[in-house]
């Protein structure tokens, strides 16, 4: 696993431009590519540079590592947040098909057969993420995988329900962490004062990805560790 350590503004256009040339690599061998993304204020920035390579957009298809199950209107909502963060431009210039953005909206009082369906819109496509975009949190989970949780321990191929998640709401979708070990590419970033003690964890070799599920990410096999802490 490489490290890449820095300023934030340098580090999103870093990310950004190793996730296009990863992206272009793969379209020399099969037709699309997948991306899989979370939300949030971490990597905000690297979609946002991201939007801004030169790349045949038409063949990258978005999916979701990390959903809560609410409306994607709602403010909570992981595609809600990517959307606006990387394809609304895209979308607005004719540049990404809408289709390509692949929306996890199973129904609240009855998940599981929704949460099938959108792994089964994923093997279609070829069964994994060709680049997962990752963030750590404050307690160093990872998508929706919590430490010391069910979620972590699931031994599921594609995506989770997750419920009573320690971090709000408390129900969720989740890229399980065989599927996110599956990455052709993997980058977790870990920005910001709040997320020091997760990068201990991070760093810590006695702790295992039940304790830091972000560890996850060091078991694909080309993988990156980003962080603006020193």
């Amino acid at each position: 696993m490489e490290t890449w350590a820095g300023s934030k503004p340098d580090l999103d256009g870093r990310v950004a431009r190793l996730v296009a040339d990863r992206v272009r690599a793969t379209l020399r061998e099969r037709p699309q590519v997948v991306l899989g993304v979370v939300g949030g204020r971490s990597v905000g920035g690297i979609y946002a540079e991201l939007a801004r390579q030169d790349l045949p957009w038409e063949k990258v298809h978005v999916f979701l590592a990390d959903e809560r199950l609410v409306p994607i209107t709602s403010e909570e909502s992981n595609f809600r947040l990517v959307h606006a963060d990387l394809l609304d431009g895209l979308v607005r210039e004719g540049r990404f098909p809408e289709a390509n953005a692949h929306a996890c909206t199973p129904d609240p009082a009855d998940p599981r057969p929704g949460i099938d369906a959108y792994g089964r819109a994923l093997d279609a496509l070829g069964g994994r993420f060709d680049v997962a975009i990752l963030s750590a949190g404050e307690d160093g989970h990872c998508a929706s995988l919590f430490p010391c949780h069910a979620s972590v321990a699931d031994p599921g191929e594609r995506f989770l329900l997750v419920e009573n998640s320690p971090k709000p709401p408390p129900r969720r979708v989740s890229a399980s962490r065989r599927l996110l070990e599956r990455s052709g590419l993997g980058v977790v970033v870990f920005y910001g004062e709040g997320k020091r003690d997760a990068l201990a964890l991070f760093r810590d070799p006695k702790v295992d990805v039940s304790g830091c599920p972000s560890k996850v990410v060091a078991s694909i096999p080309t993988s990156y560790l980003v962080t603006d802490l020193s």
